[in-house]
């Protein structure tokens, strides 16, 4: 895991000269070597987290026969099985495997790796260049191309330091934020800045640029010849293998307690990691993951924190931010990496078996395949559930909040149903939060590919490629790596995610049990008070934790909001005393979106052209 940066002069005019500043900015993902290496037309950047080949060797930029280059961020779990057919490998480690199996093959070779990875090739006797990012988009890769120069980055923040561009904000992914409180796709919040997509690469020779698509699931319809135990057991063990010390978070749910278990079978000392909040019960699970670490045999460490340590480190993080993410869960990420780096550098997490095998909330709406009695009780439940307030804070609340939403959204069309369950704020609340405001086409445009499809269909699709890449990937990935921690998640193994997308709808819901597929297998491993118990979030006090921010803070002032011409400010009037005087609403959550892109506007400023 590490950062990695470059810059490509497509016009020979032009100078490019290192710039120090940017290995700076991508401390964080490095904080082991930093280094750069400058060709004639390309110069490009590394920041080095050491895990697999700890020696000097291995650092980056690598360079092969002193005119190739690669900049490589992520791991190559099987570089062991590649290496064996390229010769004369010298270090220990993955990125000389990557770079002589990548010469070898080029595009064809990426079939053969399993791993993560956001990486970088350079051919400077050719002047050809590949930047390429993982199947599923595990790993970020930023890019900006324009007449002079094609530049990428693993983060913003660095790409923009390269590129010395003020770039105008992207307001239709700014609508899409506050929609779903993260940005997918391509666009980014700057115009100018696009994503590479997850299984996607970008190919530069001659200076003719060419952007296609190196992986596709739905092509990957071959039956694998091993049950799913064994598939799932050897994408573990697969993940364990480092050469800095790796551990296990451990939440106590069904899926990170099943990597843990299969983890301790291989690993004889296996260090798990829970966390859980002071005196606040509704976010405390780690009673439930001291009990399967108790069961497996773990090396079990829990910290529990509070609401005044969190305030302290508060706006420390959200400096932190490189594009405005509002997942609230992502303080959980940083603040448990930041408790764990003292034990261990890698951490295995169960990240990716929600969206794979329906296990979130929104997914209950399709207990009415089993039970469809529940679709004609869909009508006067929503009547009576509008009879009472919602909340996140409170258990009987919460089940009220869930039960308005499986009962609207049973009455919608399957895109409609995705959207609606899908999303954190309605059109008509963004439409008042901005003043003008926004138009929300291409917003409805990402879910366009969609709308043939039925409504399993749907989800299993809009999950894979909009909500896992954007949302849970990247949380863990940034967060994890503010305090320089790898998070590595098993269900992300590119066979075992070809298995579960194909998978039969009743392997992923049988009746009432959701996930059904990893209880059928896996069962066995856990206490029944694990297996029976609801699905949770890794979610926080979070009303508690801004309630003493919007009293004073100057983002939500008059003077500022009027400066930055954006937001409508008597409706976050209205936003603040409704959180004030309760938290029986989401006026919470509405406020830490617009307080989360409100830091980031404020970080980023100097590079945003508020006039084009």
């Amino acid at each position: 895991m590490c950062g990695i940066a470059g810059i490509y002069r497509l016009n020979k005019n032009i100078s490019l000269q290192p710039d120090t500043k940017v290995l700076e900015i991508l401390r964080h993902r490095g904080p082991d070597a930093q280094r750069y290496y400058a060709f004639d037309d390309a110069v490009f950047y590394h920041t080095r987290l050491s895990i697999i080949d700890l020696s000097e060797q291995s650092h980056q930029p690598f360079l092969l026969n002193k005119n190739k280059c690669v900049v490589y961020n992520g791991e190559i779990f099987n570089y062991q099985e590649l290496c064996k057919d390229i010769e004369n490998v010298v270090t220990k480690g993955d990125t000389e495997v990557l770079i002589k199996y990548f010469d070898k093959y080029r595009i064809h070779g990426l079939e053969n790796i399993n791993g993560f990875f956001a990486f970088a090739f350079y051919d400077d006797a050719e002047k050809e260049l590949y930047v390429i990012r993982d199947r599923f988009g595990e790993k970020p890769l930023y890019y900006y191309c324009d007449l002079n120069i094609f530049a990428f980055s693993s983060e913003i923040h660095s790409l923009l330091e390269l590129i010395q561009k003020k770039l105008s904000l992207n307001m239709d992914a700014l609508y899409t934020y506050f929609r779903l409180h993260y940005i997918p796709g391509e666009n980014s919040v700057l115009n100018g800045i696009k994503r590479l997509l997850p299984g996607h690469y970008i190919h530069i020779k001659s200076d003719k640029i060419t952007h296609q698509k190196w992986y596709d699931i739905e092509r990957k319809m071959d039956g694998i010849n091993t049950s799913f135990e064994e598939l799932f057991n050897d994408a573990i063990k697969k993940r364990l293998i480092s050469d800095a010390p790796i551990g296990a978070f451990l939440s106590g749910g069904l899926d990170s307690s099943i990597v843990c278990a299969l983890a301790k079978q291989h690993e004889q000392e296996l260090h798990t990691f829970s966390l859980g909040y002071k005196d606040e019960a509704l976010y405390n699970e780690t009673a439930d993951a001291e009990m399967v670490a108790k069961s497996i045999g773990s090396k079990h460490h829990n910290f529990e924190i509070s609401i005044d340590e969190i305030a302290s480190q508060f706006f420390s993080l959200l400096e932190r931010i490189d594009e405005p993410f509002a997942d609230s869960s992502a303080l959980n990420v940083y603040f448990l990496s930041q408790k764990i780096k003292q034990y261990v550098t890698v951490a295995l997490s169960g990240d990716g078996a929600d969206e794979l095998l329906m296990g979130y909330n929104k997914h209950k709406i399709f207990l009415l395949k089993y039970y469809p009695v529940l679709k004609l009780l869909s009508v006067p439940v929503d009547v009576l559930t509008s009879l009472f307030p919602e909340s996140r804070s409170y258990r009987l609340f919460n089940h009220i909040r869930k039960l308005k939403r499986f009962s609207k959204g049973s009455q919608l069309t399957p895109l409609k149903k995705y959207i609606y369950l899908s999303q954190w704020a309605e059109d008509t609340y963004i439409h008042q939060l901005f003043n003008p405001p926004l138009n929300n086409h291409y917003f409805y445009s990402l879910f366009e590919k969609y709308k043939e499809l039925d409504d399993v269909r749907i989800f299993n699709a809009a999950d894979l490629e909009i909500v896992l890449p954007n949302d849970m990937l990247y949380k863990i990935d940034f967060f994890g790596m503010q305090n320089a921690v790898e998070i590595r998640s098993p269900f992300l193994d590119h066979r075992v995610v070809e298995y579960l997308y194909h998978a039969s709808f009743s392997d992923k819901i049988f009746y009432s049990k959701q996930k059904y597929l990893l209880r059928k297998n896996f069962s066995y491993l856990l206490p029944d008070k694990i297996l029976s118990k609801k699905k949770k979030g890794f979610e926080i006090p979070l009303h508690k934790i801004l309630l003493p921010v919007v009293n004073e803070h100057y983002y939500f002032k008059k003077e500022f909001l009027s400066l930055q011409g954006l937001f409508n400010y008597e409706l976050i009037q209205q936003l603040i005393t409704q959180m004030k005087r309760n938290n029986l609403n989401d006026a919470s959550l509405k406020i830490w979106s617009i307080l989360v892109f409100q830091a980031w506007y404020e970080k980023f400023n100097r590079y945003i052209d508020k006039f084009l």
